[in-house]
């Protein structure tokens, strides 16, 4: 089956650009027919997406000296709990027409997909998701004034698996006693009120199964449906086994024990895990909020001799900033003149502010100076320890800068990741 890929390109100026990627596309395997229009900056590729990928035609255009049009989008996803989890997402969005890139991570619950604008459909990447048996959240979802308006996709999984352990405990807790009948003398009760016992561990092992189960067959389910097994399908498949062999032994009055209790305690005991997870990451979130939310918002700019407030978006490479003491350092910069001591804790973990001098780096001054910067805003060095504002696949690099206390010696920082 062919596909049908209009591309944007860049940096045609002539027939000859024109040529020169229409070659290069059509050298590739898989690639029935490439035409190139440096008239109308765009490429048009027939090509089977079995035998070659989009991120493939990407690189021979980029080869060839021309940039292709690409654009990014981070989407959050809620549900994901494994590397198996976050590459079936990743299986799924690759497949979509117009995806480039997919990058999925579980431990943030975030896809950064990289995409040609001329034939990606975010709604289409988001049924994708959907049937891969996780939750996209929509844009839209952020306009709804409800209970769930300013959640992160990780602050609303927690309340979520926090209702559930508290439902589910309350379900489990006459279990216990059943359990304490096996290894103490204790005597197992044949009926309560007249109704066999037996009826009781039936009523609420189903009550437990259509909420604290009813999550993983789901997902069991939509695993199926896309040909892979997860966590869902083991805990599916060993909670249905026993309560279909307990509901068979009770309804038929075969001589064999009852395993309703097992069930409880697997559900709950799983639910209680994904529970605590679910709070690692919101810990996680809020820490990298707390993060973004120090970095300063506007900066003090030296233009025509002037001192001068801009918002931090519009301070480019080439400005002299001025920096007053207790001031957050509004982005990465080289300092020009004058001296003070920097917090950079949050970028290395020193608690000791540092003295910084012409040259060297920091977050937060005690002491006026001025500094040039080397970044933009949105390029810091803060803004990039975020995992979302990253390339996709691109984990958490070494960063070198000079230490006072190390005599000029290089020091290697490292910044924080998620599990890639």
């Amino acid at each position: 089956m062919t596909r049908r890929e209009r591309i944007g390109v860049g940096g045609m100026h002539c027939a000859t650009c024109s040529e020169t990627i229409a070659d290069a596309v059509e050298a590739l395997d898989g690639v029935s027919e490439a035409s190139a229009n440096y008239a109308t900056d765009d490429a048009t590729v027939e090509y089977d997406p079995g035998e070659v990928s989009l991120s493939a035609i990407y690189e021979a255009i980029e080869s060839a000296g021309y940039d292709p049009t690409l654009e990014r989008r981070t989407i959050e996803i809620v549900g994901m709990h494994c590397t198996n989890c976050s590459e079936t997402v990743e299986d799924a969005l690759d497949s979509l027409p117009g995806v480039v890139r997919a990058d999925v991570n579980y431990a943030t619950d975030e896809a950064t997909v990289e995409y040609n604008p001329e034939t990606f459909s975010l709604d289409t990447a988001y049924e994708a998701i959907e049937d891969s048996g996780y939750e996209p959240v929509r844009e839209t979802d952020g306009d709804d004034s409800t209970e769930d308006a300013g959640e992160s996709p990780a602050e609303r999984e927690l309340r979520k698996q926090r209702r559930l352990v508290i439902g589910g405990g309350v379900l489990t807790a006459p279990f216990i006693y059943l359990m304490a009948t096996m290894v103490t003398p204790l005597p197992r009760p044949e009926s309560l009120f007249g109704v066999d016992f037996g009826i009781i561990e039936f009523a609420i092992a189903t009550a437990l199964m259509a909420t604290l189960g009813r999550e993983f067959l789901v997902g069991a389910y939509k695993a199926t449906r896309n040909r892979t097994a997860n966590m869902d399908t083991l805990v599916a498949v060993g909670t249905s086994a026993g309560y279909l062999f307990s509901t068979a032994v009770l309804v038929f009055s075969l001589p064999a024990g009852l395993y309703f209790e097992a069930v409880a305690f697997i559900l709950w005991f799983i639910t209680v895990g994904n529970w605590l997870e679910a709070r690692s990451k919101a810990q996680a979130s809020d820490a990298l909020k707390e993060l973004l939310q120090m970095e300063a918002e506007e900066a003090t700019v030296i233009r025509d001799g002037e001192e001068v407030t801009v918002p931090l978006s519009e301070v480019e490479v080439g400005d002299r900033m001025k920096v007053r003491p207790g001031e957050r350092i509004p982005t990465d910069g080289v300092v020009r003149d004058g001296q003070s001591a920097v917090d950079e804790s949050m970028l290395t973990g020193e608690s000791v502010p540092v003295e910084k001098s012409p040259r060297r780096r920091g977050r937060r001054v005690d002491g006026q100076r001025e500094r040039r910067p080397h970044r933009r805003g949105d390029e810091s060095r803060l803004r990039y320890r975020h995992p979302a504002n990253r390339p996709p696949g691109e984990g958490s690099p070494v960063a070198t800068a000079r230490h006072p206390a190390s005599g000029g010696h290089r020091q290697r920082l490292l910044r924080p990741r998620g599990v890639d």
